[in-house]
């Protein structure tokens, strides 16, 4: 079987996309020694080959990356002899036609339907455009979570969905722990994701003052990660309520210090209204750190009971929530207990394995 892969998202670095198709990809590597493998990207990535059944493909364009996708990337599928076409970013080709070859693609979030208001423009416009012609063209539709297939179903339901949607999730990083008894926790709390509007901070601050002015305790927050997008409504509502000293930013950070983020913060909390996933929960469980994140989300499933939640749409409740942290009878151990068992549900071998077997399924239904 050749398997043709869209690489484009791992030229762009490290963001959440760009870990889950690479991690998979080394493992399939590891694990597939069958089947002939097509990498197929628009600019040259650092992404390592070692298989000798694999091969990298560069089709450059001058388009950008989707009609890239849409337009170039088809015609060289017949020259490649390529059996399945798997599309991990969200939208597999789905305007021109592809006589004998089978689409399979990851949908990671609906949030075109679920919280269209939170996207970049051209993200929205090209999720609304294509996603759904992406999922009616799919043979297989593989899922980070089970609160995503419940979505696809929900808002894309004549595309028959239900039977061809499988859940795989992504696997957990492979981070070296100090001993709980070396670690030494500061009193703040730590955020890490965008500073986009999805990730809810807006509401967050709003239960940091209310703790501050109704409870007259200050909770200083750390956030760690890039810089995002329509924040600027934020960053004033933190220097209009006095929150500035309490709030800091480090940007982004590599995985050792985010690793040293989360082993030496009071708690990790992510009240973010929208995942597909929500891999910081995962990072934060392996660091022997609280989890307060948000109810009726992915959050919620991928913690599996290890997480204090709150309502991500009610700042007193949130605040009522990390007050809880900072308690005198708070025990943490109450939602760590069980983390490793949660852990041991996520590895990006399991992930490669399911993977292979879906775009197996979806060949030998063609």
């Amino acid at each position: 079987m050749n398997i043709g892969v869209d690489i484009k998202a791992l030229h762009r670095g490290k963001a959440g996309i760009a870990v889950y198709i690479a991690k998979t990809l080394d493992k399939l590597q590891e694990i597939d020694t069958r089947n002939n493998y097509f990498l197929f990207e628009k600019n040259l990535s650092s992404y390592r080959i070692f298989n000798p059944r694999w091969k990298r493909v560069v089709v450059p364009s001058g388009l950008p990356g989707t009609l890239w996708l849409m337009l170039n990337l088809p015609r060289c599928f017949a020259r490649y002899a390529i059996d399945v076409f798997w599309g991990p970013e969200q939208i597999g080709p789905c305007v021109l036609p592809s006589r004998g070859v089978t689409m399979v693609s990851t949908v990671l979030d609906v949030a075109v339907k679920r919280c269209p208001r939170t996207m970049q423009r051209t993200n929205y416009f090209i999720n609304r455009i294509f996603l759904g012609k992406s999922i009616r063209r799919s043979r297989k539709i593989l899922t980070i979570s089970q609160t995503i297939k419940n979505d696809i179903c929900e808002f894309y339901p004549a595309h028959g969905v239900r039977d061809k949607v499988t859940v795989t999730y992504p696997g957990k990083p492979n981070w070296t722990v100090p001993d709980r008894a070396d670690q030494v926790r500061g009193d703040h709390l730590l955020f890490v994701g965008s500073f986009e509007p999805r990730k809810n901070l807006f509401n967050l601050l709003k239960a940091l003052l209310i703790c501050k002015t109704e409870k007259q305790r200050k909770i200083f927050l750390r956030i760690v990660g890039p810089g995002g997008w329509k924040n600027s409504a934020i960053r004033r509502f933190i220097d209009k309520s006095g929150l500035a000293s309490q709030v800091s930013f480090t940007g982004y950070v590599d995985d050792a210090s985010l690793l040293r983020e989360f082993s030496s913060c009071r708690a990790f909390v992510y009240p973010s209204l929208y995942e597909g996933f929500g891999l910081p929960v995962l990072e934060s469980l392996i660091a022997n750190t609280t989890v307060l994140t948000s109810r009726g989300t992915a959050m919620e499933e991928i913690a599996g009971g290890c997480s204090l939640l709150f309502d991500p749409h009610n700042p007193r409740d949130m605040a009522e929530k990390i007050l809880s942290v900072y308690g005198t009878d708070f025990n943490p151990e109450v939602f760590l207990t069980n983390r490793q068992k949660v852990l041991d549900n996520y590895s990006w071998e399991s992930t490669a394995r399911q993977t292979l077997a879906i775009l197996t399924e979806a060949y030998q239904r063609s």
